[in-house]
């Protein structure tokens, strides 16, 4: 089955309306996109699929790739929680538990802005907001997070699916990095099917391509 959806993946990434790439980002790319083929298609018809879940997804391929899911070439990812939510016996739900952060924890909980075809963080607005996250949630260690990443509309769906995921795990990273304890850490994307503005310009794309978060408190 590989065989055929990486000639297409590798289509999809030349094709896709971004900026140049080098040979090898170019090649991370085409396998990542055949990673999340599957999880593309079915995202497309509203199933949540979380990181932890494309490494089952996949293990049936195991002799046919060259790759540990979600390791990207140029940034080592920090391992996922041992326990998925909402699986049967865990104590943290399914994503539809977590909510949306409003009032104050809402203005904390700010989203994290990419530039074009980017997932690392940059710039000093958002490095200032996941510092005060990463103090928030050592404060708070009955918070458990998912960090939801989006793209903008351009770009092949699977494209877009595999971007959104280096974006949420490029920040749930960042966090680890700064004492946030990983067990507290979950990672999702979304591509580009659930924008955030719905208008067709830079300044609406330059929001979606964003990473943004749901909150579960197990002592609430």
């Amino acid at each position: 089955m590989i065989r055929y959806l990486l000639p297409l993946c590798a289509l999809l990434a030349l094709t896709t309306t971004s900026c140049s790439r080098s040979r090898s980002e170019f090649w991370e790319d085409t396998k990542t996109c055949t990673r999340y083929m599957g999880k593309g298609v079915r995202s497309l018809f509203g199933k949540h699929v979380d990181s932890r879940e494309s490494a089952n997804y996949y293990e049936s391929w195991s002799e046919d790739l060259e790759f540990i899911p979600l390791v990207d070439a140029t940034t080592d990812y920090t391992a996922q929680p041992l326990e998925s939510p909402g699986d049967p016996g865990s104590a943290i739900p399914g994503i539809d538990g977590f909510y949306s952060p409003s009032g104050k924890l809402a203005e904390l909980f700010s989203h994290v802005h990419f530039d074009t075809d980017k997932y690392t963080v940059q710039g000093s607005e958002n490095v200032k907001a996941l510092l005060a996250i990463a103090e928030y949630l050592n404060e708070h260690p009955g918070i458990h997070v998912f960090v939801e990443g989006h793209a903008d509309e351009r770009g092949a769906a699977a494209y877009n699916l595999a971007l959104g995921s280096r974006r949420a795990n490029a920040v749930r990273n960042f966090l680890v990095q700064n004492h946030v304890n990983p067990q507290q850490l979950y990672t999702i994307s979304y591509g580009k099917e659930r924008p955030f503005v719905l208008s067709h310009d830079e300044t609406s794309w330059k929001q979606n391509r964003r990473a943004q978060f749901r909150l579960y408190d197990k002592v609430r």
